[in-house]
Formats: C-alpha cells, sequence, structure tokens
C-alpha cells in the first residue's frame, strides 16, 4: 500500500474527558483503600502543583505523560510520608492501576465501520500526545493498525515534524504519501503540514471555526468521520 493513514486518538476516536475522570475517580478509590485520607490530603489543586513542581524540575517531561503522571505519584506518596524505595513501588503499581482505566475508551459512532473500510485499501497507524495503548483489549481496535508511534515511548510529541517522518519511515512510504487525521489545529493539523504530509481535521460536528492564529489550514475537513472515505480517496486522486 502506498499510501499511510495515521489517526490521532484522543477526542478523533473517542472522547478523553471522560476517561480521565473515570480513571481519576478509580485511582482515589486505589490510594484510599491503601492509605486512608490520602486523596482527601492530595486534592486535584495540590495535584496539579505537584505536577508543575515536576515540570520545572524536569522539564523534559512534558511531553511524556505516563512519565509525568508515576513522578507526581511518587512525590505526593513520599510527602504523605512513605520511604522513597516504597513510594516508588506504590507509584509504579498506581500508574499500572490508572494506566488500566485509561484504556477504557467509549468509541465515536462508526469507528469500527470506518477503520474496517479504510483497512481494506490503506495501510492505518496512529500517531497520539497521549498515553492510551490502541492495541490493549479494552479499546479493541489493534487489528486495524500496522503500528502506534506514543510520544511517551519515543522521546518527542506532535506538533514536531520528526514525528510525522517517523511514522512515515516505518511503514516505508513518502511523507508525502501519509495523510494525518486529528482533531487538534496545531498537534495534528499544522504539524502534519510541517512535515510535509497531508491532513485532515477532525472537527467533530462542525463545533469549531478555523482560528487565524492557527497556521495552515488543513487539506480538508470532517464533521462527521464516516466522511473520511470519499475525503481520503479524494487526496490521493
Amino acid at each position: 500500500m502506498s499510501i499511510l493513514v495515521t489517526f490521532d486518538l484522543d477526542n478523533t476516536l473517542w472522547d478523553v474527558a471522560p476517561v480521565i475522570v473515570r480513571a481519576e475517580y478509580a485511582m482515589e478509590s486505589w490510594f484510599d483503600e491503601r492509605f486512608p485520607g490520602f486523596s482527601t490530603l492530595f486534592s486535584s489543586t495540590l495535584k496539579e502543583a505537584l505536577k508543575v513542581q515536576v515540570q520545572l524540575d524536569a522539564p523534559e517531561m512534558a511531553f511524556n505523560l505516563t512519565a509525568l503522571r508515576l513522578a507526581v505519584y511518587r512525590l505526593a506518596l513520599k510527602r504523605f510520608g512513605l520511604p522513597s524505595e516504597e513510594a516508588d513501588a506504590i507509584a509504579k503499581a498506581a500508574l499500572a492501576h490508572f494506566c488500566e482505566w485509561r484504556q477504557k475508551v467509549d468509541l465515536y459512532p462508526h469507528v469500527v465501520d470506518i477503520l474496517e473500510a479504510l483497512s481494506q485499501d490503506y495501510a492505518l497507524a496512529v500517531i497520539t500526545n497521549g498515553n492510551a495503548d490502541v492495541f490493549h483489549p479494552y479499546i479493541g481496535l489493534g487489528q486495524y493498525f500496522d503500528f502506534a508511534i506514543r510520544a511517551d515511548e519515543i522521546g518527542m510529541a506532535k506538533p514536531e515534524a520528526d514525528i510525522f517522518s517517523i511514522a512515515a519511515q516505518k511503514a516505508g512510504v513518502d511523507i508525502s504519501k501519509l495523510i494525518h487525521i486529528g482533531d487538534h489545529p496545531v498537534d495534528d493539523v499544522l504539524g502534519a503540514s510541517n512535515a510535509g504530509a497531508r491532513s485532515v481535521w477532525f472537527n467533530r460536528h462542525g463545533a469549531q471555526r478555523w482560528g487565524d492564529d492557527w497556521g495552515s489550514s488543513s487539506h480538508a475537513e470532517v464533521h462527521s468521520l464516516l466522511e473520511l472515505p470519499i475525503v481520503i480517496r479524494s487526496l490521493t486522486l
């Protein structure tokens, strides 16, 4: 296949907000079962403050959401009174629990049908800044994708042009043969354009207008995933 179609995940194939809310509630219960009062002491506001502190101490973690969350858990547990070695072990166990909940997504309508249709004609892959694992059985979409490029695994994030180039190289196609689909005007659209790829802006329900300060516009715009087969075909003619 000479065309590689890549997908963003969060807010492109599912709504990420409820996923994170559910996962955070699950984590509160997980911590309180083991350390009563932990979630009360470390409120969401304080956890955000710890996150800022971690990013100031290690700015290279900004793109690595997995490592950042682990560091916040570790710091919170140490402040709760755990010795460093125990805090590290508990933080890793907590992260594993969070990552399980992170995969419990509710797919947008028609995702499976569209991926099934597109996979008949194109190579499909993922380029994501998040830490969802598209091959996890909870998500159940692994059979449609050849591979996934995750920011937390390769050390860079969209809109860096190189992340799109890595995907093209992995698929063995020229970057001009990559078509990226995503909801974010900068991370997805501008990033792909700067790399020399083409982009499709997923503006769900047409809820947004293109901002003048967002940079170059996408090669195409869709308001429903059902539009993708026709739009992608038009971009390959």
